[in-house]
């Protein structure tokens, strides 16, 4: 019965709320990674490409154009001409001459055209050309992504085992919540239960805010020493404490925050608190003797004192 507070507070109260608060903190826990993907996907298939393609080029043209036609020209200047002639009178006297003429600027003359005209010159070319054609693929396309994964466990088929284990333990956390931690606080707690103010179920600290966050993994603060051996902050470190037993075998008490009389060889504690010798000695009151916790929610190392 002495030890009852010390295994409440040290081992009861640490090992079911740190149950509780872990399955609150895997259910709200996500999986944050990034995925490597390094890969090739084949690609086949038939584009349809219909547009209208502007060429814009230059092609040499080389040939002779034959040309046959009848026009008319105009004489840009005056044209002298001294041709020899024959000249017959009416006695049939041929005569032989020459005869000298002009021909005016502005004449016009009927030619008959029969040549063959070279051509040796760049055609430029701009056309509009629609395009309706089926486009076949057949690619190897490679593929190499960094692909960020979050996924929180609440959204996942994990989060219905880790809401039963939670309320699972949550009753049992809310009631030693709503304990006594030592003798000292017995009267008072047994007042306010034949008053019927005493709720063994009322939120506890412990159960508002169970889980006080991360310390590792991807996007978590880096860890901060805050005085607590590592443990969450809704957690007090406890320090246990030594008291010896008839035949001085020596018995390590759990941690606990509350003061403990230790009792040695010949000497009983009274539910008050208070020592009291068996053979007749003086009365004794020994002090608690801190020591440090070996680890969180187990019995420390046995010592002699």
């Amino acid at each position: 019965m002495l030890l009852i507070f010390q295994i409440k507070n040290g081992i009861a109260e640490p090992l079911l709320g740190g149950l509780h608060s872990s399955f609150v903190g895997l259910d709200q826990a996500h999986i944050l990674t990034t995925i490597n993907v390094d890969d090739t996907i084949d690609v086949i298939d038939k584009i349809r490409v219909n547009d209208t393609i502007i060429v814009r080029d230059s092609i040499p043209v080389r040939l002779n154009i034959p040309l046959q036609q009848n026009t008319t020209v105009v004489l840009t200047q005056d044209v002298p001409l001294r041709l020899p002639t024959t000249f017959t009178l009416a006695d049939g006297t041929a005569l032989h001459g020459t005869v000298s003429l002009s021909l005016p600027n502005g004449l016009q003359l009927p030619v008959a055209l029969n040549l063959h005209v070279p051509v040796d010159e760049p055609l430029p070319i701009t056309l509009p050309v629609p395009i309706d054609l089926q486009v076949p693929v057949n690619l190897k396309v490679p593929i190499h992504l960094k692909v960020p994964v979050n996924i929180p466990l609440n959204q996942t088929q994990l989060h219905d085992p880790f809401d039963k284990l939670r309320l699972l333990f949550d009753p049992f956390v809310r009631g030693l919540g709503n304990l006594p931690d030592s003798w000292d606080q017995v009267p008072g707690f047994v007042q306010r239960l034949f008053a019927g103010q005493v709720n063994l179920l009322a939120d506890t600290p412990e159960t508002r805010n169970p889980w006080p966050g991360f310390q590792t993994g991807i996007g978590t603060p880096p860890p901060v020493d805050n005085g607590n051996n590592g443990l969450p902050t809704n957690v007090p470190p406890t320090e246990p404490t030594t008291e010896t037993t008839p035949g001085d075998v020596p018995a390590t008490a759990a941690p606990t925050n509350n003061t403990t009389d230790n009792t040695t060889p010949g000497t009983e504690t009274t539910p008050s608190g208070g020592t009291g010798t068996t053979d007749g000695g003086a009365s004794t009151a020994q002090t608690p003797r801190p020591t440090k916790s070996d680890d969180f929610g187990l019995v420390p190392t046995k010592t002699t004192p």
